[in-house]
C-alpha cells in the first residue's frame, strides 16, 4: 500500500513539474558572429584608416631619425679611420680623437632617442587601437543586447569564439538561429553615403 501511495505521489509531482515547464516562457537561443559584425561595421575601416595614418606618420619620423643616425655613424667611422693616419700630425690626430669621442656621445644619445621614440609610439598605437576596438565593440554589444531584449531572446552566443584548445566554442547551430546579418544591417543603417562622381554627359554630334 505504501508503495502504491509513493508511486502516485511521484506521478503527481512529475505531472506538476511538467505543467510548470509547459507554462514557463521559453525564449529563443540565437547566435551571432561578432568577428564578422566587427569587420563589416562601417565604423571599423574608418577607425582603422585613422590608425594607419597615425602609424604612417610615426614610421616616417622614425625613418628620418634612422637616416640621420646612419649619417652620424658614417661620420664616426670616418673619424675613427682618420685619427690613426700617419700623415696627420700628432696634434691633428688628437683633434680627430677628441672629435670622435664627442661624436660617439652624440650618436649614443641619438640611439637612445630612437629606442625611446619607438617604444613610446608603439605604446601610443597600442592604446589607440585598444580604445578603438573597445569603443566599437561596446556599440556592437549594446545593439545586440537591445535587439535581443526587444525580440525576447533568452541567450545570444558568439559563434566566432574559440576555446583555449583552439576549437570552436560553438560546435553546431542552425543557420536560422543566426542574427549576424540583422545586426550588421542595423549598425550600418546610418552609414554616410559616399558621394558619387557624376558621369560626364554624352556629347551630341554637331549637325552640319
Amino acid at each position: 500500500m505504501k508503495r502504491i501511495v509513493a508511486a502516485v505521489m511521484i506521478a503527481i509531482s512529475l505531472g506538476l513539474a511538467q505543467g510548470a515547464l509547459a507554462q514557463a516562457p521559453i525564449g529563443r537561443i540565437v547566435t551571432v558572429d561578432l568577428n564578422r559584425v566587427f569587420n563589416e561595421y562601417y565604423k571599423t575601416p574608418i577607425a582603422s584608416a585613422k590608425l594607419k595614418e597615425t602609424a604612417d606618420s610615426f614610421n616616417k619620423e622614425h625613418d628620418e631619425m634612422l637616416a640621420n643616425y646612419k649619417k652620424e655613424i658614417d661620420e664616426v667611422n670616418k673619424l675613427r679611420e682618420e685619427q690613426d693616419k700617419s700623415e696627420y700630425t700628432a696634434e691633428v690626430r688628437e683633434q680627430k680623437k677628441k672629435a670622435l669621442e664627442d661624436k660617439l656621445v652624440e650618436t649614443n644619445k641619438m640611439q637612445h632617442d630612437i629606442e625611446d621614440y619607438r617604444a613610446s609610439h608603439r605604446k601610443i598605437l597600442e592604446d589607440q587601437t585598444q580604445r578603438m576596438r573597445t569603443t566599437i565593440l561596446k556599440e556592437i554589444t549594446d545593439i545586440v543586447s537591445k535587439e535581443s531584449k526587444d525580440a525576447g531572446y533568452q541567450l545570444v552566443l558568439d559563434k566566432s569564439g574559440n576555446t583555449l584548445n583552439g576549437v570552436p566554442a560553438l560546435v553546431y547551430s542552425l543557420d536560422s538561429l543566426e542574427i549576424t546579418d540583422d545586426i550588421i544591417k542595423i549598425l550600418n543603417k546610418n552609414q554616410p553615403k559616399t558621394s558619387e562622381t557624376p558621369k560626364p554627359a554624352d556629347k551630341k554630334d554637331d549637325k552640319k
